[in-house]
């Protein structure tokens, strides 16, 4: 009994190491890939992403999914971001990015505002 504590105590934080890299991993892809060629063709100016929080979906009106599969049975998932960016007028804004996957193929980026 005590091997089995052990090796949950031992594999934990393995399993929450490696979902923060997938999770790191997923946000720069969107980053580069979606996010911010969508900034410079609307002449912004990217700062940087912050995670808004582990149940926050950030300025989305509709609750996080939690669940791990979509209607069709594949696993997907939502991740948040929050994308700070600068205007042409050089006025600093906030933006919440969400980024649906499946498995690591990114499905879909959307925004909760325009940008």
């Amino acid at each position: 009994m005590i091997l089995f504590y052990s090796l949950i105590v031992l594999i934990l934080p393995f399993i929450i190491f490696i979902n923060v890299l997938i999770y790191h991993f997923t946000i720069k892809k969107a980053l580069n890939n979606y996010i911010i060629p969508k900034l410079k063709e609307n002449d912004l100016a990217f700062i940087q992403y912050k995670w808004p929080g582990l149940f926050s979906n950030g300025n989305f009106k509709n609750a996080p999914k939690l669940t791990p599969m979509n209607r069709n049975g594949q696993p997907s998932s939502s991740l948040y971001a929050d994308i700070i960016y600068y205007t042409p007028m050089g006025e600093t804004k906030r933006v919440t990015a969400r980024i649906d996957t499946s498995f690591f193929l990114i499905k879909n980026v959307s925004y909760s505002a325009n940008v």
